[in-house]
């Protein structure tokens, strides 16, 4: 038997449009790190969205990319 250990991490970038208003879903970021390598992505959930707010979406991910890194990291992947 192989048993493999495995850390899944979700996020998502969101927006509010109006003050005061429920955060809306721009894109979802999930991955999986385990002993046998790691898988990460992106979903974009709403595109007019992500189009007017790519910078802040794009530094979103790179705080989860890092955020990943650091698991890898802990796990010594």
């Amino acid at each position: 038997m192989i048993i493999t250990k495995s850390v899944t991490i979700n996020a998502t970038s969101t927006t509010v449009e109006k003050d005061g208003a429920v955060p809306t879903v721009i894109a979802y970021f999930n991955a999986n790190v385990s002993d046998i390598g790691t898988t990460n992505n992106m979903n974009i959930q709403n595109q007019a969205l992500y189009d007017a707010n790519k910078a802040q979406v794009r530094k979103d991910k790179a705080d989860f990319d890092n955020a990943v890194y650091a698991v890898e990291d802990e796990q010594g992947v």
